[in-house]
């Protein structure tokens, strides 16, 4: 591992894994996917997956001390960031030829509420601005604590995907590859915190997390998922 900040948050030290961490990465993510209350919330990577996010990919890993407490990536490969381009542009094309996923977002249980996930989403964005690409998360249906990191930082809903029962998945794009960034999903996180209540929000519909038809229907329709809350996203369409 390559140690980029001694004390990068909360004292604790931010790295960046690599091929030689492999063993390290995956006991870690291993250990902790058992513990989650749902383990579907997080899809393991496969040996070979892994070892092509460390080698060639930005993988981060958060450490106290020689403990690792938080992981989380940026998958550079290329045919599957046209993979996701293409399923994107299939509910609505928006002429996107790659979005690189966003992977591995994994806090330790003991670590959770200091708001550690939400600092290694800003280091992604500040990854993908840099290389002026755009990046996607994949997070399943269900899991609301996810989906709300994404949203508060701009990312909107774009696709779903059910890649076997139990697994479904939605897709959250926050493009850096277009001169103006699109901070829609910022501003309406801020509307619904001081709301709170998204009746109140004009032409923002909401739809069960569950509802993958419901929200089927909306993306072809030009709409996209922009906030969470409870069980609900809530979608608006774009101009």
């Amino acid at each position: 591992m390559i140690r980029l900040e001694e004390n990068a948050y909360r004292g604790y030290s931010l790295c960046k894994m690599q091929e030689s961490d492999f063993v390290f990465v995956k006991t870690f993510l291993d250990t902790q996917r058992l513990r989650l209350d749902q383990i579907e919330f997080f899809y393991p990577y496969k040996d070979e997956e892994l070892l092509a996010v460390l080698t060639s990919g930005c993988f981060w890993g958060l450490l106290d001390g020689a403990k690792l407490i938080a992981t989380f990536a940026i998958d550079f490969d290329e045919e599957y960031a046209a993979t996701l381009a293409n399923l994107i542009n299939s509910f609505n094309d928006i002429g996107i030829e790659r979005a690189y996923e966003s992977s591995g977002l994994m806090v330790a249980e003991e670590y959770r509420g200091q708001g550690i996930a939400k600092y290694l989403l800003k280091l992604a964005c500040e990854e993908a601005k840099k290389r002026r690409v755009a990046i996607c998360g994949v997070v399943h249906t269900q899991n609301v604590a996810s989906m709300s990191a994404f949203f508060s930082m701009g990312f909107e809903m774009r696709a779903t995907w059910r890649l076997s029962e139990g697994y479904d998945f939605i897709y959250l794009l926050k493009r850096f590859d277009t001169a103006d960034f699109d901070n829609d999903g910022i501003n309406f996180q801020k509307v619904l915190q001081s709301e709170g209540n998204c009746a109140k929000i004009k032409n923002v519909i909401g739809v069960t997390n569950t509802h993958t038809k419901e929200q089927n229907a909306l993306l072809s329709d030009g709409y996209v998922g922009i906030g969470c809350q409870d069980t609900q996203i809530y979608f608006r369409k774009k101009e």
